[in-house]
């Protein structure tokens, strides 16, 4: 009867321990699961940093392209503010020769008297009255051509240089 007191408590350790590595076995084939999981996500996690790798060097390969196309753009603007500076200082030069040439014009025509002041007018002394007065040769306005045209000066054709120029006399066709 002992041996079936013994009998018993072996067969409950033994049915405890049947439990138990069941439990331990579904636990086994949660924990592997997880581990493909794992295994999976660690595989994905892996290819995504090789991609950002790759996205890492074209994005130094392209600021590299982009850095020195800016480079080249700031030579090239360097460049068109030193030719721009070129032709504002060309422009004040063309300016104040012009200012000098208004201004030597000015005083010939302030010194240079009038036409009118040499021609005789209605209102002569009696003696002239009846007969027609002969018309003075002006000794001054003699020896002078015909008064020359005025110029301008524009910076708006680049073909023939920056300055050209324009006769105030004539009419020019700008279209």
């Amino acid at each position: 009867m002992i041996s079936y007191l013994v009998d018993a408590v072996l067969l409950i350790a033994l049915a405890i321990t049947s439990v138990k590595m069941v439990t331990m076995y579904r636990e086994l084939r949660r924990l592997g699961s997880y581990h493909t999981d794992y295994q999976r996500i660690f595989d994905q996690t892996a290819l995504a940093l090789d991609g950002i790798e790759v996205s890492i060097q074209e994005l130094n390969v392209r600021g590299s392209q982009v850095l020195n196309a800016l480079g080249s753009r700031m030579d090239d603007a360097r460049e068109l503010i030193a030719e721009i500076d070129g032709l504002i200082r060309e422009a004040k030069r063309q300016q104040s020769v012009l200012k000098a040439e208004l201004k030597q014009l000015s005083a010939e025509l302030a010194v240079r008297p009038s036409a009118g002041q040499f021609t005789p007018s209605d209102s002569e002394p009696a003696g002239h009255a009846g007969k027609e007065a002969p018309r003075r040769h002006d000794p001054l306005l003699a020896g002078q051509a015909q008064p020359t045209e005025m110029r301008v000066h524009r910076i708006d054709d680049m073909q023939t240089g920056p300055f050209r120029s324009v006769s105030m006399h004539r009419k020019d066709d700008l279209t």
